[in-house]
């Protein structure tokens, strides 16, 4: 049988993301995270010590039952403290047992309206990190709960954080377009704007 850490290396190849985390962690103080729909994921836990990993899929259920991939991270890691990895096999719009106001980060990367359902177990000032590849970074932005704080863009294999003109963003190439809460859960993924990036960096309220 393959394991988990042979599984997640050749996930590894395809998604170029461990970088992102790396960028967080560098930038702000991030020690507990949430990562509804990570299916196999891992490379969160290279960077900060304690996540939470959700997601539906049998293969990611297998996954975090092969204790393999706690070698991994014990081998990739870059902090001193103690790893703790949670995993449930579950929707994240069912209950999560997890304390509502303790996480320092949600991330949300192709799995639907994360920010919506899981903006409940952040801290006051914690951060969502998200694409909007099913329309979440845009449902986040017209979230009064959320502030859009910085814009992070993927080049040459690099992740590039800025805090620059953060107004211009999310605004439609259809500028006739109402673009609301329903409408993007209605479509399920993300609308064309003027311009865009990789990932989008809210910070809550």
């Amino acid at each position: 049988m393959t394991s988990s850490a042979s599984l997640y290396k050749d996930y590894e190849k395809k998604m170029q993301r461990a970088e992102l985390f790396k960028l967080l962690t560098e930038h702000y103080s991030i020690k507990k995270a949430m990562y509804p729909g990570s299916y196999i994921h891992i490379s969160p836990s290279f960077y900060i010590p304690e996540v939470v990993y959700i997601d539906t899929d049998a293969k990611a259920k297998r996954f975090f039952k092969d204790d393999s991939f706690k070698q991994l991270i014990e081998e990739r890691k870059k902090y001193s403290n103690e790893t703790i990895v949670r995993f449930y096999s579950t929707s994240f719009k069912q209950v999560i047992p997890e304390e509502e106001g303790s996480f320092d980060l949600i991330i949300s990367q192709y799995a639907g309206p994360v920010s919506l359902n899981c903006k409940k177990f952040l801290k006051s000032g914690g951060y969502l990190v998200a694409n909007n590849s099913h329309g979440d970074a845009g449902i986040a932005d017209l979230d009064s709960s959320f502030k859009l704080i910085a814009v992070i863009n993927f080049r040459g294999g690099k992740f590039y954080h800025s805090t620059k003109n953060l107004d211009s963003y999310f605004l439609p190439k259809k500028k006739e377009l109402e673009v609301t809460l329903d409408y993007l859960l209605e479509i399920k993924k993300g609308i064309g704007y003027t311009k865009t990036a990789s990932h989008y960096l809210f910070q809550k309220n």
